[in-house]
């Protein structure tokens, strides 16, 4: 599906030629001169960072997306392959592996043109194309007979070697302050952290993303507040604000993954009382206002630990700015309904689309109505119905996923270290996190235990969650919390995976509070991943403590305690 499909207009365009936004009149983003520019014999300067659109004089027409990528001379490369994966970047990388975030301007536009004159961000795209190529490719058994794993392995390692020897040709001109350089690391640094996490290096994809956050910082990208907490600035620039919602993605969902235990994030929301949103004009649009508040969530949550830690109550601005967030979610929800209801018959792509926020808001309002409480893990036990809502969600979502009609032909067992699904993978955030997510904080058993199921019914990648791991760490969580707790109780786990929890199986006790985890910590280690650390915080001499509870060793394929 075009990304055009995902988006049906916009209160404010951003993305005009530079002549358009001075003249402050809408352009219509013809390609490589906007048809504006042309009928009026203006010069047309051009998009994004490499401007030179053109006048009347060198294009008599505007010129659509497609037929921009035919115009523009195809990029010099080391070797003759190098046209094959930059083709299958351009008919399969770049559609697939965004999900719901391909309609933006960074995936859509940003990437591929820079890709055209940057050598670094060229290289990069290269590697980022082979990794997707190579597992694609196996698992639709499509690889040709002449490319070894090795060769394809040999290929993409190359790119990234000269990416990175590129960006070491622009330092020079950090010190300069050189705004296009920053955009050309940054650029690039967003496709490394998408290779890295494809290729299961996870630590060293969220250096790279730690390290993107840092050059955002110097190019002044992020504003300080004096509470040693960071948020993304609104730019009026469209190169910079592409940029940074791309950040703003893989942070989200790095953040998402570190939501379960204390941890120092450098970057997140404070205290804003903004008018929530109260129109969308596309599913952009949606992801954008939940990502806000997402962040807001997060900065209550880490303010919450901090201060409990210190026995240190909440302030009531604290509490008031909860609220506010819980309100703002439910005016989110109207809001999504509305826009929904509006676009009428869709197809099945889009319903997986307007399924998958569902799903993500219903995660985020349970957080919201928690986030104060950080440390308690009795609190979740008046949320049961927000947690089969999520389920029932997503069982829907999963109906619009496969075309199976039955659990049986549905179902995989996933264990990390198996093969994954690359044509399913994409580097957005998608239906894992609040799944695993009903797994640890619902101490339902049924409930948990269909969580658990449902990611096992897929064997794919979402940026730095996949779902064989998320599924295999749930479930040594619930095995360490329950132990025997329901040997002697009817329980009935042999359920299908389409039916959602029924009042019968609420009748079954409700995990005591002391046998509950907190603070339960995900290290992936590895490069790729080899092994998977548990933690969790237990109370030792009065102190709380990090405890490794258990390791899981990839290649052995079972849990060491």
């Amino acid at each position: 599906m075009s990304a055009a499909t995902y988006c049906t207009g916009r209160k404010k365009v951003k993305t005009g030629c530079r002549t358009c936004k001075i003249r402050k009149v809408k352009c219509d983003e013809g390609r490589p001169a906007c048809q504006r520019c042309i009928l009026t014999g203006r010069v047309c300067d051009g998009y994004g960072i490499w401007g030179g659109g053109g006048s009347s004089h060198s294009n008599q027409r505007g010129t659509t997306g497609s037929e921009f990528l035919q115009l523009v001379p195809q990029p010099p490369t080391s070797r003759t392959d190098g046209k094959g994966y930059l083709a299958w970047f351009k008919t399969r990388t770049m559609i697939k592996l965004p999900g719901t975030y391909r309609a933006s301007n960074f995936w859509s536009t940003l990437l591929l043109q820079a890709s055209f004159s940057e050598p670094a961000v060229l290289h990069a795209v290269l590697a980022l194309s082979s990794v997707h190529k190579r597992e694609t490719a196996d698992m639709d058994g499509q690889r040709p007979s002449n490319i070894s794993p090795d060769e394809q392995e040999k290929f993409t390692l190359r790119n990234y070697s000269k990416a990175i020897a590129a960006i070491s040709d622009l330092r020079p001109h950090f010190t300069l302050k050189d705004r296009a350089s920053f955009w050309v690391t940054l650029i690039t640094c967003v496709v490394f952290v998408c290779v890295e996490f494809l290729r299961g290096h996870f630590e060293t994809g969220q250096l790279h993303l730690e390290n993107g956050l840092n050059i955002l910082g110097e190019m002044q990208l992020l504003c300080n507040q004096g509470d040693a907490s960071v948020r993304l600035k609104h730019q009026a620039d469209s190169t910079d604000d592409w940029i940074v919602q791309a950040f703003s993605r893989l942070h989200l969902q790095v953040e998402l993954f570190k939501y379960t235990y204390e941890h120092s994030c450098s970057f997140r929301n404070t205290i804003q009382f903004d008018i929530p949103t109260s129109e969308f004009h596309s599913i952009p649009d949606g992801w954008h206002s939940l990502e806000r508040l997402l962040n807001a969530i997060f900065y209550l949550i880490s303010d919450g630990r901090q201060r409990a830690s210190h026995d240190i109550l909440c302030p009531v601005d604290v509490f008031e700015y909860q609220q506010y967030v819980v309100r703002s979610l439910e005016q989110w929800l109207v809001t999504w309904r509305a826009f929904e209801k509006a676009r009428g018959n869709i197809g099945e792509d889009l319903k997986k689309a307007f399924g998958l926020l569902t799903v993500c808001h219903s995660m985020a309002t349970i957080m919201a109505a928690t986030c104060l409480s950080p440390f308690d893990e009795s609190v979740f036990e008046f949320y049961t119905d927000g947690f089969i809502d999520l389920i029932k969600q997503s069982i829907a979502l999963r109906v619009h996923t496969s075309h199976a009609t039955s659990q049986q032909s549905i179902e995989i067992k996933a264990l990390p270290g198996h093969l994954m699904d690359m044509s399913h993978s994409v580097i957005d955030m998608g239906w894992i996190p609040p799944l695993y997510f009903v797994a640890v904080k619902c101490r339902v058993h049924r409930i948990r235990m269909h969580a658990v199921r449902l990611l096992e019914s897929n064997s794919h990648r979402e940026g730095i969650w996949d779902s064989k791991t998320m599924a295999c760490v749930a479930r040594k969580v619930i095995e360490l919390e329950e132990g025997d707790f329901y040997e002697h109780l009817p329980v009935n786990d042999d359920f299908s995976i389409l039916d959602p929890p029924t009042s019968r199986d609420l009748e079954v006790p409700v995990l005591p509070v002391s046998r509950r985890l907190r603070e339960i910590e995900v290290v992936l280690s590895g490069a790729p991943m080899d092994k998977v650390l548990l933690f969790c915080k237990r109370t030792l001499y009065g102190t709380d403590r990090r405890v490794l509870l258990s390791e899981y060793n990839v290649h052995l394929q079972r849990w060491i305690d």
